[in-house]
């Protein structure tokens, strides 16, 4: 399947994510007549009014989005813009706080009987918007959902994230057991995204187009509206929300989410500046210097999980022959992008893991820019002309200028790149049907190493675009999945690390960061590592 994208991220940061279409100067129109009321309310505060907390209610927040999101379906989404939104209506057994660190969301607690078990305690006062209630046949529902894909051509994503996973069954309704093929140290990280998102299990079963249009499927701060694709995305405020804020109030505070989809970053960010939006999910590196003098707006920045470069397709010519792909690990200038490209707004990558994770080993670090090993490589390949075609997503200035960067770097080692620009769904769909020589996509990241390794680089994983297969590399990323030893887990994914990147399957650019950008008036906004923009608890002053 297709990565739980990104394109590059210029907010900057970017899963799993990607998306955006073409008509950005479509969407531009629409937003400033959309913005006009959206001003008008956020200067009133909404038709809503305050709270014993203090806090103001009601409201509109229009949110920029770098590209249209592709599905609303967990099990079958790939990119980091639909968990955007789905994170904002769909609840996760367990969630991630701004450490990084496993927190209670739909289960209240979890236990381990034994290295094969794993035991859930529910929450018993948590209604899907629907009427039906959470509980454990709603997770068994759900994770039976994934686990049926087992044999589909192809299978859900969500399937290499908890493949250790053998049944679930319900003890009874409020405590629900994983059976697991093996101890299974990353799977509480897993279920704090789309694999462990809860939908209804009335509407699962109802043949509902959870994808295009979820009505009344989730249990979240917000409810599915409407969806123009291309112009908007609308959640409205379930009034029905279990969670409850620190002092008491019911949550969340908004009436309405509206999402608009600008492809240009710097387009994007002209709209937070004027408040036709007041949030962006990026920013133009070019336009953060201006993003924190402006005094209206609040820019935040922290080192993300994520990484981004190049899937280069392993069984089609050129990239079928390995030093083609080292003569482009080797061809690249990595420090230019982030410095020149980047204006500095991201960290040079080597491979998967990033500096934030206890996994990080800065000694991993096989290629440097050298044009004479990257044309020895081609020589000993016996590839006497390295041509091959570079797909990238359209509508991004800054995406078209990191390509042309790439394209004049890789001219020095005598290699020609040709670009090609798509839709970020129909790139999306070409990297999930092998369709490709290389593509410039990335990753959003996972708190824990095995979600930034496992599904992209072992043999079958969810997001193996590349058809990358080696079978030490597996074994190493295997027996870090069933240990619980966290020095010997970093060793395994060290190793597995150093032996992929000999490969080259992907050409590791940069880290990238997780960001706010938000209008002054945004109030009790988190930021988190994984750079998803979570609403449930903003306000509007």
């Amino acid at each position: 399947m297709s990565q739980q994208r990104a394109r590059p991220a210029f907010t900057l940061y970017r899963s799993s994510g990607r998306a955006a279409p073409p008509l950005w100067r479509k969407s531009l129109l629409s937003l400033f007549s959309v913005g006009l009321l959206a001003l008008t309310l956020a200067a009133c505060g909404g038709p809503g009014g305050g709270n014993s907390s203090g806090v103001k209610t009601g409201g509109t927040l229009n949110v920029g989005l770098d590209s249209d999101a592709v599905t609303l379906d967990p099990l079958k989404s790939t990119a980091l813009v639909d968990r955007q939104v789905m994170l904002n209506m769909y609840d996760t057994l367990v969630r991630v706080d701004t450490q990084n660190k496993i927190q209670a969301d739909l289960a209240t607690s979890w236990s381990y009987p034994s290295p094969t078990q794993l035991v859930f305690t529910l929450r018993s006062d948590v209604k899907f918007e629907d009427g039906t209630p959470f509980n454990a046949d709603a997770v068994v529902a759900n994770i039976n959902r994934i686990l049926n894909t087992a044999t589909a051509s192809p299978p859900s994503p969500r399937l290499s994230e908890i493949s250790s996973v053998t049944s679930v069954q319900a003890v009874d309704a409020t405590h629900v057991q994983f059976n697991l093929k093996a101890p299974f140290a990353p799977l509480l990280a897993a279920l704090t995204d789309r694999a462990g998102m809860m939908l209804s299990p009335k509407a699962l079963a109802s043949g509902e187009d959870i994808g295009n249009a979820p009505k009344n499927v989730g249990s979240g701060p917000f409810e599915f509206s409407d969806w123009v694709k291309g112009d908007h995305l609308t959640l409205v405020r379930n009034p029905n929300y279990w969670e409850k804020s620190a002092s008491g109030a019911a949550l969340p505070y908004l009436d309405k989410l509206v999402y608009h989809p600008i492809t240009n970053e710097s387009v994007e960010y002209t709209n937070l500046e004027t408040n036709t939006i007041q949030a962006a999910d990026v920013v133009a590196p070019t336009d953060v210097a201006a993003a924190k003098s402006n005094p209206a707006l609040t820019y935040k920045q922290i080192s993300g999980l994520s990484f981004f470069g190049i899937e280069l397709n392993t069984q089609a010519a050129p990239f079928n022959n390995v030093n083609a792909r080292r003569a482009v690990s080797w061809g690249v200038n990595r420090q230019e992008i982030v410095t020149s490209n980047l204006h500095g707004v991201g960290v040079v990558a080597q491979g998967p893991i990033s500096p934030t994770s206890w996994a990080y080993s800065k000694s991993i670090a096989p290629y440097s820019y050298d044009t004479t090993k990257a044309k020895a490589e081609l020589q000993q390949g016996g590839i006497s002309s390295l041509t091959f075609t570079l797909l990238i997503s359209s509508g991004s200035p800054a995406v078209a200028q990191q390509a042309q960067f790439l394209q004049q770097e890789l001219q020095g080692a005598g290699i020609t790149m040709n670009i090609k620009q798509e839709t970020f769904a129909s790139l999306l769909a070409d990297s999930a049907a092998h369709n490709f020589q290389a593509a410039l996509l990335g990753w959003s990241g996972r708190p824990d190493p095995d979600g930034n390794m496992y599904s992209w680089f072992h043999t079958g994983g969810g997001f193996n675009d590349m058809q990358y297969s080696n079978p030490q590399v597996d074994t190493l990323l295997d027996a870090a999945r069933t240990s619980n030893d966290q020095s010997a887990r970093a060793t395994d994914y060290q190793q597995a690390e150093s032996l992929m990147l000999q490969d080259a399957p992907y050409v590791f650019l940069y880290h990238g960061v997780s960001i706010q950008a938000t209008s002054k008036n945004v109030q009790g906004y988190t930021l988190l590592p994984t750079g998803i923009m979570e609403f449930a608890q903003v306000s509007l002053s």
